[in-house]
């Protein structure tokens, strides 16, 4: 029974997510979402409240994934440069999943009301995603692997900022920034003297 209501669950949200970004919020009704989920209406509301409380599940889908895919990543014994990587294709993989509603929830002015079940649950789960990659930072700076000059929690943030950039590129059909490149950039911005390699100013990340 329960794999029954998971997988009616898992087609609304796949539904819900392929017709608000192709429709865009506004456009997109109940009804399209029930009947590309091949469900009753009634069925719908067992499982999320409004329109609202269902696009914003559509986030929380997104980073409920990356989080406990990030969460291995950080925990694994890769060496730093490797899991920078892996963390930057993963936040590459969340702003192709919900980069477009993001957008959305952006540009077209979507009001969340307090009422709707999914609004704290949302951010606290962003807060924790930047807390959680702080960690991976501390343990680079506690290694001498990254510098001080910034706190592990300005780190995270920065990190972050990529995905608002991408997002602000897209708007204006300006190509994204790769994690490869990603992974240089915050590589140079954050590595420690001791890292610099005095021939080319690489770093020699464990």
């Amino acid at each position: 029974m329960a794999s029954i209501a998971k997988d009616k669950k898992t087609r609304i949200l796949e539904a819900a997510i392929k017709l608000f970004t192709m429709q865009g919020y506004h456009e997109t009704k109940l009804d399209e979402v029930a009947k590309q989920a091949e469900i009753a209406k009634g069925t719908l509301y067992l499982y999320y409240k409004s329109k609202e409380d269902l696009f914003l599940q559509c986030l929380i889908d997104g980073f409920e994934k990356s989080m406990v895919l990030t969460r291995a990543v950080i925990e694994s014994h890769e060496n730093t440069s490797s899991r920078l990587l892996k963390l930057l294709e993963l936040q590459a993989e969340l702003f192709r999943h919900n980069g477009p509603l993001i957008q959305q929830f952006i540009q077209s002015g979507i009001t969340i009301s307090s009422s709707a079940g999914a609004p704290k649950r949302f951010f606290n789960m962003m807060k924790e995603k930047v807390e959680l990659v702080a960690v991976f930072f501390s343990e680079c700076v506690k290694n001498g692997e990254f510098s001080e000059r910034f706190t592990p929690m300005q780190m995270a943030l920065i990190f972050h900022q990529i995905f608002d950039l991408n997002l602000k590129f897209q708007m204006f059909h300006a190509p994204t920034i790769s994690p490869e490149i990603c992974s240089e950039m915050l590589l140079d911005l954050f590595k420690s003297k001791e890292q610099a390699n005095p021939d080319g100013g690489k770093i020699n990340v464990r």
